[in-house]
């Protein structure tokens, strides 16, 4: 069964590297670059921290930002949007390069083509991950998985959704399990009956 005291549906808890920012002007950007675990993602800031927040972080800040994400299905991307951010001091190891011009070019164009009127397809953005160790798998992993697949294809969402084999994840007492990203949502001892209810929460509600 679904955890009840699990974050409400849509809304992320993402703590990160801070790399820089893009879109908007360098006095009031749009959007922050977080590096989380190997993965680069880009969230939007409360227009109200805008004009200060330049002052305030610098490459390899820790920052936590909590928000709501929403699914783009024209983009074909989720999006990410803080309501609340955190500094959290400098990263241990020092700060981190910032992101290179081709990667900074490419996300604000990104930014840009969601904006617009006429969007071509991307990539697959959303993924959910599963562990692919045999104790999962046989703890319930292998019909979770089946369906996973069928319900996505109900709602259409394969071409949108990316169901991705991980290794261990340390949850093997609570298989099966899976964490629906960016926003790391995680679910533990689920039903297959349970998919339904959570890829429309994720996925399918305006």
């Amino acid at each position: 069964m679904l955890d009840p005291t699990q974050m409400p549906p849509r809304m992320f808890d993402l703590t990160g590297t801070f790399l820089g920012f893009v879109g908007g002007n360098s006095r009031k950007p749009k959007s922050v670059v977080l590096k989380v675990e190997d993965e680069q993602i880009v969230i939007k800031l409360p227009k109200e921290l805008r004009p200060s927040i330049t002052q305030s972080v610098t490459a390899g800040d820790r920052l936590r930002c909590i928000g709501s994400s929403q699914v783009d299905f024209k983009a074909g991307v989720i999006k990410l949007k803080a309501y609340q951010v955190f500094f959290l001091g400098s990263s241990e190891d020092g700060p981190e390069a910032p992101p290179d011009p081709a990667l900074t070019t490419a996300v604000e164009l990104s930014l840009r083509q969601q904006e617009a009127v006429n969007i071509a397809p991307k990539q697959k953005s959303a993924q959910i991950l599963v562990c692919h160790k045999s104790g999962c798998q046989k703890r319930g992993g292998r019909k979770m998985v089946t369906a996973l697949e069928q319900v996505l294809q109900k709602y259409q969402l394969q071409d949108q959704v990316e169901i991705r084999y991980t290794g261990c994840q340390k949850r093997c007492s609570k298989a099966p399990n899976l964490t629906i990203m960016p926003g790391k949502h995680r679910y533990d001892n689920l039903n297959p009956h349970d998919i339904s209810a959570l890829i429309e929460e994720h996925f399918c509600s305006s």
